[in-house]
């Protein structure tokens, strides 16, 4: 037993997951799960959790996904054997992707965001392929503290405030299905983690690219949490608060956009289709904002300030921004990306 860490304490803190985890599969429904499982010590916690309770929380069918990068060079085929291996040992389903480095690396913007855009297509994928209700990853408590310090470093609006969800729905879209992602492990940390491990006798493979601070997540989790830890005790515990609270505060706000720009909509066709006729909306006051926010929980994002100095619905005009279109024609206004259509 680790340091801190009493018999009672860590059964106790077990069962809460447990019961938790199991409350959420439950209100959602989801019965097939795909677990991302890189060979590191979160993942392979996660696997084995999830396996060895997988009646207790009624799961009919579990998967392994294992994503290659291409990024390095024999410790990366080293941790898909590694994971291949696991899922061998349990009997469970195994898919493994190789991506191409190459790509990843010559692609614009940051390899570690093209990376994680790559492995959640893929995760996507697969989770199609074998009709799952959700996606499972192992972040945990630090990962958390690291992505709100990131993140209030480069500064943040509401949405952000919320740090890592631990259920994400995404809209659907033209038409098309969704895989919620689940992360249950949010509320853990890693030194419980490593517990869970020694107590069931886990292995896992370490990444060496996790030590290489150039990533600007591994410079603050290798750097300037721990200062920031040595210096404030507590810190990243306050962040990971900062983020629950923020989460409560975002669904409030939202649920008030909801029943204003809701009534709006007329279609969600191809983009989205709202008519203004349906009722008079002011954007001052800081609902410019609060737009901008709700478009973004429909599935298109724009920048901070996108409807600033508009005093109604009615005054935003054509704009794009990336890939996303806003085309106004009157009362109607389409919101859609580059791919879907816009009829006038």
């Amino acid at each position: 037993m680790r340091r801190g860490f009493t018999p009672t304490f860590f059964k106790e803190k077990m069962e809460k997951l447990s019961n938790s985890i199991k409350e959420t599969i439950q209100q959602q429904g989801w019965k097939r799960l795909l677990l991302a499982v890189s060979g590191g010590l979160d993942s392979i916690c996660l696997a084995h959790f999830f396996i060895s309770n997988k009646d207790v929380l009624d799961i009919e069918w579990i998967g392994i996904v294992h994503v290659h990068h291409g990024l390095r060079e024999g410790t990366a085929d080293r941790d898909a054997k590694f994971v291949q291996n696991f899922a061998d040992k349990f009997k469970c389903n195994f898919y493994l992707k190789k991506l191409d480095g190459v790509a990843l690396k010559n692609a614009n913007g940051s390899l570690e965001e093209n990376a994680r855009d790559a492995r959640y297509e893929v995760l996507r994928q697969f989770a199609a392929e074998n009709r799952a209700d959700a996606i499972l990853t192992a972040h945990h408590a630090g990962d958390q503290a690291e992505t709100l310090y990131l993140r209030l470093r480069r500064g943040v609006s509401l949405a952000g405030l919320r740090g890592i969800q631990s259920v994400n729905i995404p809209q659907p879209r033209s038409g098309t299905g969704t895989v919620a992602l689940f992360r249950p492990f949010l509320n853990v940390t890693r030194e419980e983690l490593a517990e869970y491990a020694s107590q069931n006798n886990l292995q896992w493979c370490e990444d060496e690219s996790n030590a290489d601070i150039k990533f600007a997540r591994n410079q603050i989790r290798h750097a300037s949490l721990p200062r920031l830890e040595r210096a404030y005790p507590g810190a990243a515990s306050q962040l990971c608060r900062i983020a629950t609270k923020g989460s409560l505060a975002y669904e409030k706000i939202m649920a008030v956009a909801d029943k204003i720009f809701t009534p709006l909509v007329v279609s969600r066709t191809d983009g989205l289709t709202l008519d203004t006729k349906k009722g008079k909306v002011s954007l001052q006051n800081g609902m410019d904002e609060i737009f901008r926010l709700w478009l973004d929980r429909q599935g298109y994002r724009f920048p901070v300030g996108a409807f600033k100095g508009k005093a109604l619905l009615n005054d935003i005009r054509n704009q794009t921004y990336r890939t996303r279109f806003i085309a106004k024609n009157r009362n109607i206004i389409r919101i859609c990306e580059e791919r879907d259509s816009i009829d006038f």
